[in-house]
């Protein structure tokens, strides 16, 4: 499944078709679903419907059955029709196969995040021309880093929505590899509020479910390792020192600590030790 190309369609498009089904509640015949979101173009087997319910599919998030009936699965049957962040998460596992494998797996997308997620978003910031230019035959398995410049939009829609990257504060039309809305609905699902917890383990639990993080296993699998387990990375550190900037994270450092990880930060001339992490809001994001 290649995410990135067209004509898959945006994500609003497809949580635009999520909640129409969410909000019938029950199995929807395809033209019905099109009828109400295109309307004329109920015998199309194209369009953004038709395209979203195959998307959905090979995401193992909707079913059909013989008489083009559809209905959503893995999740999204439950999310009711205002509830964005939920439907971000479940994309998101989904599009990274953290619960298991999918029925085709979007390899492009995976490529992409795990490249630009070994960035610094304290220093960097991209457009197409940016990585065309600088950056498109640093991908660690030798490919480009995206075949051509129509999948740009696309992974910067796919990116945001997944929260895994943001548009650049300080640059229009550009964007970063901040990952702080991710990170933040990963703690508020894995920690206990008021809860300190040492740092090595909410470093694996960002790893398994975000795993395209730099030395999660996707990321590894395409050549994106840490030699150094406690090294947060780049991305990751910002997303922390945010939620600490930002006052929903206490990050401790306890010199009598035995495990502790490393944070990048910009402004030391060595790296920041963190021993603990402790969740102080658990608002969802």
């Amino acid at each position: 499944m290649q995410l990135l190309n067209t004509p898959t369609p945006y994500p609003a498009i497809i949580w635009t078709v999520v909640r129409f089904l969410a909000a019938e509640g029950k199995p929807t015949p395809k033209k019905t679903i099109t009828m109400y979101l295109e309307p004329g173009e109920e015998a199309r087997n194209s369009g953004p419907v038709h395209y979203t319910l195959s998307t959905l599919r090979d995401l193992g998030l909707a079913i059909a059955v013989e008489d083009d009936t559809w209905s959503l699965t893995g999740g999204l049957e439950k999310v009711a029709v205002d509830d964005d962040a939920e439907f971000q998460r479940i994309m998101r596992g989904a599009i990274l196969g953290v619960n298991g494998d999918v029925p085709d797996s979007p390899e492009d997308i995976r490529r992409a995040l795990a490249w630009i997620l070994t960035r610094d978003p304290f220093r960097e910031s991209f457009n197409w021309a940016t990585i065309d230019q600088l950056h498109n035959g640093s991908a660690a398995d030798g490919q480009l880093v995206l075949a051509n410049g129509t999948r740009w939009p696309s992974l910067t829609a796919w990116g945001t929505a997944l929260g895994l990257m943001a548009p650049a504060p300080h640059a229009a039309d550009r964007y970063v590899p901040d990952c702080t809305r991710a990170v933040r609905q990963v703690l508020i699902d894995g920690l206990e509020r008021g809860h300190s917890t040492d740092s090595m383990s909410v470093l694996q639990l960002l790893r398994r479910q975000l795993p395209v993080l730099t030395g999660g296993v996707l990321a590894t699998s395409l050549g994106y390792a840490v030699d150094v387990p406690k090294v947060a990375g780049a991305a990751l550190s910002f997303a922390l020192m945010r939620g600490e900037h930002e006052g929903w994270l206490l990050l401790g450092q306890d010199s009598d600590a035995s495990i502790v990880i490393n944070l990048h930060d910009p402004e030391r001339t060595s790296a920041r030790i963190c021993s603990s992490i402790t969740l102080l809001e658990s608002d969802d994001a």
